[in-house]
């Protein structure tokens, strides 16, 4: 029997990232507030449980082996965890109740932009299987099995607005700044990640851990405050640790930072490891202001700039 899903991944911004240090392992332990946003790509899963067991991707990423593909890689994880477990219940052929899983990714999220367009899609991946086959793996091993596909991963298991801490691992929903008016502005330029932490690295930022948690855990959690009066509170803690390294590697995002500031946000930076920069605005009023006054301006040929909304 043939069925498809279909279903959004949405992106995300970082309001602060912080780079806690680096682990043994090579993975970076993070403090950072992820919030999805109104801008996705479409997921479509077929499944067809009357033919042979396969993984198949159809995806905008030209140039990308199959095998390497977030997506495939995350019903990949998936199937070998739930085949392991029918196994430990005693099936001796746990593939035969897999079926043929079709893949099709529609990407609107710019790549190397910090705005989590590939962890999002194998989320997706992730959940749509795990309902297609009656969630027979607990949340711990969704978490689990997550984690080694990207650090972004486990916040899209859950969505919304989180506190993210380890090397993603950790993640903890928090007062809910839905509704809030963004602008996005990506240019041409990407930002090599492995790069971005390297010059990262090599400048560690100092800081107290404990306080700063702290520090912005009492303004988002305090449910008194509206999403706006979260922002405008909290503005003076939001540091993205990676910025000052991508602003090297890029230039010009620096040149966007500050372009986007004019236009007086409550708050702008850049987004995770670049290169998009996110304005936050009181309103929609505001907002489309500085759309008119950032989609006039020459020196931003070639960006793409659109509005949005945090979900």
């Amino acid at each position: 029997m043939l069925k498809k899903y279909e279903t959004t991944a949405f992106a995300k911004i970082n309001l602060f990232l912080r780079v806690c240090g680096k682990l043994p392992n090579g993975y970076h332990r993070l403090l950072t507030l992820m919030q999805e946003i109104g801008i996705g790509d479409d997921i479509i899963v077929s499944v067809d449980d009357e033919k042979p067991y396969e993984i198949v991707i159809d995806s905008d990423l030209k140039g990308t082996a199959p095998e390497d593909d977030l997506c495939y890689k995350a019903a990949k994880r998936f199937y070998d965890k739930y085949s392991k477990n029918l196994r430990l219940n005693g099936d001796p052929e746990p593939e035969s109740h897999f079926g043929r899983t079709e893949i099709k990714v529609n990407k609107s999220i710019p790549s190397q932009a910090g705005l989590g367009g590939g962890s999002s899609d194998a989320a997706e991946v992730l959940l749509i299987l795990q309902h297609h086959y009656g969630d027979h793996i607990t949340d711990d091993e969704m978490a689990q099995l997550s984690v080694g596909l990207g650090a972004d991963v486990p916040f899209f298991l859950t969505g919304g607005s989180c506190i993210c801490e380890g090397v993603g691992e950790d993640v903890n929903e928090t007062g809910a700044l839905a509704g809030l008016n963004i602008l996005i502005i990506k240019p041409s330029e990407g930002v090599s990640t492995p790069e971005c932490f390297r010059l990262c690295d090599s400048k560690p930022v100092k800081f107290d851990e404990e306080k700063y948690r702290k520090a912005v855990n009492e303004i988002f959690e305090d449910e008194s405050l509206s999403a706006v009066e979260r922002v405008v509170k909290s503005a003076p803690l939001l540091i993205n640790d990676l910025e000052a390294p991508a602003c090297e590697l890029v230039p010009r995002i620096r040149e966007i930072v500050g372009k986007v500031r004019a236009t007086e946000p409550l708050y702008a930076a850049m987004s995770g490891s670049g290169s998009a920069v996110f304005g936050i605005y009181k309103d929609e009023e505001s907002m489309e202001a500085a759309i008119a006054v950032l989609g006039d301006d020459s020196d931003l040929a070639g960006c793409l700039i659109f509005p949005t909304v945090t979900v």
